[in-house]
């Protein structure tokens, strides 16, 4: 059988995706921010602890490689390894059975995807993919496209470990340090109102600055790399889409928006930072079932 076409497209947070269909053309589908759900993931080659074996992996899971599966999840894990290696832009895999609904089972494996890992959900540009089947096999095409290249992702990571060992950070503790790496987002980034560019990359090293999606991937990348717990939620600030942190600080978790705090932007400096659903709700939506609840917000339910 032939698969139907499906196409989706979201380059950027000012634009929601369209559907279109076809008959003779196969199955394809493109970055939708709002498909991603929340789980967990390790990668196997990163947790090996032998360079042979993570050399070996990477050899495997390079960009352009064909690989063999019999279920979904295993596509799942073949397609986000070829991601993980340097930003892979391609990946064949010859899927062996039930076909049926394959249509919808890819647009899942789309979601899982970018539910492994926050910062490779948000630094993808665009997934397209298209199959050939029958009704036991298929051939399925996975490319993608990112926003920042390895080495440019490299160099926000320098950049970050260098501001979170300066004492202005380093010597603070909790909420005191989390208050610093906040407003060191705010006072290296400037908000992109032409909308074009949304890598932590081009906020950090760009002439024009970086929207929403660059201020969460920066402080995301912070608060990883000083070792608290965080998420990048998507949802909408106002009525437009938009893309804030959590973190997890003694248990509780916290909203931060360091993008709506930004002065720059506009308002009021710490309106965001470390809130609860409760103050968060009042003009930002997102799926609470995809993200941990807060403290204040679970507790007031009851």
């Amino acid at each position: 059988m032939m698969g139907r076409m499906i196409q989706k497209m979201a380059n950027d947070e000012a634009k929601s995706f369209k559907l279109w269909r076809g008959t003779k053309a196969l199955a394809a589908a493109a970055l939708a921010l709002s498909l991603f759900t929340s789980a967990a993931f390790t990668n196997p080659a990163a947790a090996s602890g032998s360079l042979q074996q993570t050399t070996n992996a990477a050899s495997l899971y390079a960009s352009g490689t064909t690989h063999s599966a019999t279920s979904y999840e295993e596509i799942t894990d073949i397609v986000f390894n070829v991601m993980s290696n340097n930003y892979g832009e391609h990946v064949t895999i010859r899927y062996r059975g039930d076909t049926a609904g394959i249509d919808k089972k890819l647009q899942q494996v789309f979601k899982d995807v970018g539910a492994k890992d926050d910062y490779m959900r948000f630094v993808l540009k665009k997934m397209t993919w298209n199959w050939t089947s029958t009704a036991f096999e298929a051939t399925i095409d996975f490319r993608m496209t990112y926003w920042e290249t390895p080495e440019q992702s490299e160099a926000v990571r320098e950049e970050v470990q260098k501001a979170v060992a300066d004492k202005s950070i380093a010597s603070k503790r909790n909420r005191e340090q989390l208050l610093a790496m906040y407003e060191w987002v705010m006072g290296r980034l400037r908000y992109d109102r032409t909308l074009a560019n949304h890598s932590a990359y081009a906020g950090l090293f760009g002439t024009e600055g970086t929207v929403c999606q660059g201020y969460a991937l920066l402080l995301h990348r912070m608060l990883e790399e000083t070792g608290y717990e965080s998420r990048l939620v998507y949802g909408k600030a106002k009525g437009d889409l938009h893309i804030w942190n959590m973190v997890k600080l003694n248990g509780t978790w916290h909203h931060l928006d360091a993008t709506l705090d930004d002065p720059a932007y506009g308002r009021s400096k710490l309106a965001y930072f470390m809130k609860p659903e409760s103050v968060m709700l009042k003009d930002h939506t997102w799926d609470l079932a995809a993200y941990p609840r807060t403290e204040a917000t679970t507790k007031s339910s009851k």
